[in-house]
């Protein structure tokens, strides 16, 4: 009969956890790879702050002033502060910030991040 459920087989119960232990899997094995990733040093980071911060402000402004781009970039690494850019540290990998650091644009850049 159209409209009428049919109880569960042990086939359907099977396959539908079979695709759930496969989602979970993958999922956890991104993340472990993740972890196991060397991470950026703080230099790469400084340097992808300092690459955002500029890509950001020619999107703005195609040309902007050399003094600007120096008093953008000196805001950025003061809101940073003395820790650095903690979060690339510790939640970015190495190749994260080197496809990062080659991006031409800011919506680039940001496709490069988690």
């Amino acid at each position: 009969m159209p409209g009428v459920a049919r109880p569960a087989t042990r086939a359907d119960v099977l396959a539908t956890v079979a695709i759930v232990l496969l989602v979970v899997g993958v999922v956890a094995g991104r993340a472990a790879l993740r972890g196991l990733a060397p991470p950026p040093t703080a230099e790469a980071c400084s340097a992808l702050l300092e690459r955002y911060v500029e890509l950001v402000l020619r999107a703005a402004t195609p040309e902007p002033a050399p003094s600007v781009v120096a008093e953008r970039k000196a805001i950025a690494r003061k809101a940073a502060g003395e820790r650095g850019f903690v979060r690339c540290e510790a939640e970015l990998t190495q190749e994260e910030v080197a496809c990062a650091l080659q991006a031409g644009n800011a919506d680039d850049l940001e496709r490069c991040l988690p």
